[in-house]
């Protein structure tokens, strides 16, 4: 099997970062397949070379998606379903949101707490991460400021704090999600599990493991809706689409408000679809 990869960097839109990555393109018997690498130094990853250089987690996984496509093509069949998921709805900056009833909320939080609890009293239902960004007694602040009214609408908090021994008493405050922390998940740790299709096989899933995309490339979203549309038991975190400019591929998908489906285009193909695009990239071997 030949392994091939392309190297991409997605252009951030308003304030968001850029994102390097690489597409990992597998061959066999005149078919591909194909998956992402879409690394996140700044949450302890590898960067992509050195990833790359020592097929580490995201490599293995990559390949192990694209060896997915590669069987699919292969097969002629289609990994993706006409099937419409539900997101939550992603607030970068949540001092200008546009509200809109009955939408889950998912809101990249900030010690600005006074801000932060204005919009977590006018949102249906909020999902707010903090990505480990405040200290512990931080942390026991902004609980002591939430009311029974405020806690109604938070569905969970997502690493709010660099894990440690507090989290299991904060658990029982409020519902804790658990995504980019070194230490496996425990129930006890938080109730909420979020796990990114791009980066780690799906456990058996209930209505507290949510799937997301990891802000990565399309191919990336591509392969974690796909399986959100087989096994999502409630609201994911696909719609990240709208971060980065345009880099060919965005026309795969279709999305109406907070619900995200494949185009017929992409449908109508094999495995996940996007053919012509991926012929039309600049690979290199691995």
């Amino acid at each position: 099997m030949k392994i091939s990869y392309s190297k991409y960097l997605l252009a951030g839109k308003n304030s968001q970062p850029s994102q390097a990555g690489a597409l990992l393109r597998v061959e066999s018997d005149g078919f591909f397949g194909v998956a992402d690498i879409c690394p996140k130094p700044q949450f302890g990853d590898l960067a992509l070379e050195d990833e790359m250089k020592v097929q580490g987690p995201l490599f293995q996984r990559a390949l192990e998606l694209a060896t997915e496509d590669l069987q699919a093509r292969k097969s002629g069949n289609s990994l993706l379903l006409n099937k419409a998921v539900a997101n939550n709805i992603l607030v970068t900056n949540y001092r200008l949101p546009e509200i809109v009833a009955s939408r889950t909320y998912k809101v990249k939080a900030d010690s600005d707490f006074d801000s932060l609890l204005k919009v977590c009293g006018k949102v249906p239902k909020a999902r707010l991460d903090f990505n480990s960004s405040l200290s512990p007694a931080e942390f026991e602040k902004f609980l002591e400021r939430l009311t029974p009214e405020l806690k109604s609408r938070i569905e969970y908090i997502e690493d709010p704090t660099e894990l440690n021994e507090k989290w299991k008493v904060w658990n029982r405050v409020i519902p804790l999600a658990f995504d980019f922390q070194k230490a496996a998940y425990s129930p006890e740790l938080a109730s909420y599990w979020i796990i990114k299709p791009s980066r780690q096989r799906v456990p058996a899933l209930d209505s507290h493991v949510t799937l997301t995309s990891a802000m990565e490339h399309p191919v990336g979203v591509a392969h974690g809706l796909r399986l959100a549309q087989q096994l999502a038991h409630s609201v994911s975190g696909f719609s990240t689409l709208g971060l980065y400019e345009d880099c060919g591929f965005n026309r795969f998908f279709e999305q109406q408000g907070e619900f995200l489906n494949f185009s017929a285009s992409a449908i109508g193909g094999t495995g996940i679809g996007m053919s012509d695009e991926l012929e039309a990239q600049k690979w290199e071997s691995a």
